[in-house]
């Protein structure tokens, strides 16, 4: 049986979801609707979809629906969707602070809806390789991890995202936006965070929106992580993601975000440099067969709760000048 899949918002991150999607067999692109025309129009004709004239047309003539709006709309479209009992993948971050993506998660968990999230860097196979790296008692006890993330203010270039330049769509900058992604890997892989300490900066003037967000973070076993998140404008350095992993007995690095490559020197002296296959990797095709199964989606919606909280410790950090937030 073909899923039909409906889009609420028809932007960048749309773009990359179809391409997943187009790697499902029997998983078709059959409504989609932005508030801007032009785009909707566009994205419609690429995908062979139909234009719909509102939100409720996209949920009523889809079996499953993506939520790729900026994230102060995601709220109440996700509310729609589950009301009406369809499956949902929403974008990360779920919503504009802790509270609202809180009540999103309670609520599909009580409409019974499968859902995902778009935290899409769990299916990394970079990462999934640096946590089984971490979690290998033949590495030693982790001791720290330096993640640097760096990516061009992304209300400009390919992204042209001009709707991350305002607070009440965005909720806020670098560190919720985007590096999201980066709290959730480091609970994922080093976790848990037990205590943080942050600072941010505005270069570009901004109100509202960090362009810069220097996080440290303490787990419960003792590591120490520092997580150093830039909106630059050196356009031709998209996202751009480094990590480094000391553990008593081997050092790991992590340069992209997908395949790496990879290395790991060993306590011996050897020093490995591994190119990782991506293999199957893909979200989209991950939503879908939860959807065609009925089973958990993976990462669901509560998946995203700690890097919400983390994200909110942080931002309390920062407003109290680096004073330490305990989780």
């Amino acid at each position: 049986m073909t899923v039909r899949v409906g889009f609420l918002g028809c932007g960048l991150i749309a773009g990359f979801h179809a391409l997943g999607l187009a790697r499902v067999d029997d998983a078709d692109i059959v409504s989609v609707f932005d508030v801007d025309r032009d785009r909707t129009s566009a994205f419609a004709a690429a995908q062979g979809a139909t234009v719909a004239t509102s939100a409720d047309e996209v949920i009523d003539t889809s079996d499953a629906v993506y939520v790729t709006t900026w994230t102060a709309a995601h709220p109440e479209l996700v509310a729609a969707v589950a009301a009406a009992g369809k499956p949902v993948f929403c974008e990360k971050p779920l919503g504009v602070d802790l509270a609202t993506a809180t009540a999103m998660i309670d609520l599909v968990d009580a409409a019974g809806v499968v859902n995902q999230v778009g935290l899409v860097l769990r299916a990394s196979p970079a990462f999934r390789w640096l946590r089984d790296q971490v979690a290998d008692e033949a590495t030693g006890t982790p001791m720290s991890m330096v993640f640097r993330d760096d990516q061009y203010i992304p209300i400009q270039g390919m992204y042209d995202s001009t709707w991350r330049r305002d607070p009440a769509k965005a909720g806020a900058g670098a560190l919720l936006e985007h590096s999201i992604h980066d709290l959730d890997l480091i609970d994922w892989i080093m976790g848990p965070v037990t205590e943080i300490n942050a600072v941010t900066a505005h270069h570009h003037g901004i109100d509202g929106i960090e362009d810069q967000a220097t996080v440290m973070a303490r787990t419960g076993s003792g590591a120490h992580v520092v997580l150093s998140s830039t909106w630059h404008d050196i356009t031709s350095r998209p996202s751009q993601r480094s990590v480094e992993v000391f553990c008593a007995d081997a050092h790991l690095r992590v340069d992209g975000d997908w395949t790496g490559p990879v290395r790991r020197q060993h306590a011996d002296g050897r020093d490995e440099t591994i190119k990782l296959d991506h293999g199957n990797a893909n979200p989209d095709a991950d939503f879908i067969a939860a959807v065609r199964t009925g089973q958990p989606a993976n990462p669901d919606f509560r998946s995203a709760l700690c890097a919400h909280e983390l994200a909110d410790a942080a931002y309390r950090s920062a407003a109290a000048n680096g004073a330490t937030i305990t989780i």
